[in-house]
């Protein structure tokens, strides 16, 4: 399973923007699933198993997506500011690596402030990906970006971003490979949205 849970957290997914996730998900359930479809929100629902007067009807539940940052100002020089999406904690910011959708790599820096060991806002905070002027900025204001993390097999552990909650999505994938015939009605919600609220 370990192969299946470093696909899913590499791919990006932050919330409102998990089609690319969606997508890969999809596709490893298309062969198991009696019946899938996504949802106006763009929920993926799959289903095993069909109606029967003595059976249930189950869920199982895991969220696609993660949390990320988006673009709110490009400034004169190039970096690029940056609210949450989701629970993005600000101790967590400094010097990590952010990867956009448009594939635009860049780091978190911070702005010079009062005292040492306190943990900034956000709003201290920006993105240099490389450039020198708004005018050459490859990030324009909205564009969204989520962490970049390696994806480390230590083992008993792994490490990597978006472990919440790919994990999850990896423990229903694997559910419903293996679970060949059952007298319940058994829907695998793949949601969408849950750093968000």
């Amino acid at each position: 399973m370990k192969p299946l849970i470093q696909k899913l957290t590499q791919i990006p997914g932050p919330s409102g923007y998990e089609h690319k996730i969606r997508a890969a998900v999809e596709e490893e359930i298309a062969p198991y699933a009696d019946d899938y479809r996504v949802d106006a929100l763009g929920n993926l629902i799959a289903r095993k198993g069909s109606a029967n007067h003595e059976g249930l009807k189950i869920m199982l539940s895991a969220h696609l997506d993660e949390i990320g940052v988006i673009a709110s100002h490009v400034d004169e020089k190039g970096f690029v500011r940056f609210a949450n999406i989701g629970g993005v904690y600000p101790r967590n910011c400094v010097g990590a690596h952010v990867r956009f959708l448009n594939g635009t790599q860049g780091v978190i820096g911070l702005e010079r402030t009062g005292g040492r060991g306190e943990v900034p806002p956000l709003e201290k905070m920006f993105i240099d990906v490389g450039a020198s002027s708004r005018a050459d900025c490859p990030v324009e204001v909205g564009d969204v970006a989520v962490f970049e993390r390696a994806f480390l097999d230590l083992g008993n552990r792994l490490v990597s971003k978006a472990m919440d909650d790919r994990i999850s999505v990896a423990i229903l994938v694997e559910t419903l490979r293996r679970l060949e015939r059952t007298p319940h009605q058994v829907y695998f919600v793949f949601s969408v949205q849950e750093e968000i609220g």
